[in-house]
């Protein structure tokens, strides 16, 4: 006895809408690959990398990763870093930033170095005056851009090491712009 056959029309239906699934999804979804990694370094306000003394505060982040395509990622970011008061006798503040950028890489064998560019949200608060110390900065969350340069050393198919100087744009009360040197490590799946 023969099995029973779906209606013509219903084939029909199902294997449009296996096309329309291909389509969408698409071979490049599964070249895609993600990462996550998290990473530290140096921070100067100044403005200006002319002086290393300039380089007095730290900064830390953590991030996630997509590969947009071979040489082109994107990147969500949350940072935190100290900034030195903007006067005298003020006190130090507290920057969390959460920024959007994407780095168009060059590829050598075992490295790439590129470009990254973006911008997102930065929030500004200063710890509160210690003895002999004034406010002087309000707190603020204010819009802000960056940019800079990237280098991605592959240790393996899982694990980069990357290398960054990248200088933030805040449109905060003081123009802040500061450079952050920094390394991390990530890991891909």
């Amino acid at each position: 006895m023969k099995a029973p056959r779906p209606p013509r029309l219903a084939r029909a239906a199902l294997l449009s809408l296996l096309s329309a699934a291909s389509v969408l999804v698409g071979p490049s979804a599964f070249a895609q690959t993600f990462a996550v990694g998290a990473g530290g370094g140096i921070l100067n306000d100044t403005g200006s990398a002319a002086n290393l003394e300039n380089f007095s505060t730290g900064a830390g982040y953590g991030f996630v990763e997509m590969t947009l395509e071979p040489g082109v990622r994107m990147q969500a970011r949350y940072t935190r870093m100290r900034l030195p008061p903007s006067a005298e006798n003020g006190p130090d503040i507290d920057v969390d930033a959460a920024t959007l950028t994407i780095a168009y890489l060059f590829k050598e064998d075992w490295w790439q170095a590129g470009f990254v560019m973006g911008g997102g949200g930065y929030f500004l608060n200063p710890k509160d005056p210690g003895p002999g110390q004034v406010a002087t900065d309000p707190s603020e969350s204010v819009f802000g851009l960056n940019g800079g340069l990237l280098t991605v050393f592959t240790v393996n198919r899982k694990i980069d090491i990357r290398l960054e100087a990248v200088g933030h744009l805040m449109r905060d009360a003081s123009s802040r712009k500061p450079i952050i040197v920094s390394a991390a490590v990530a890991w891909k799946f």
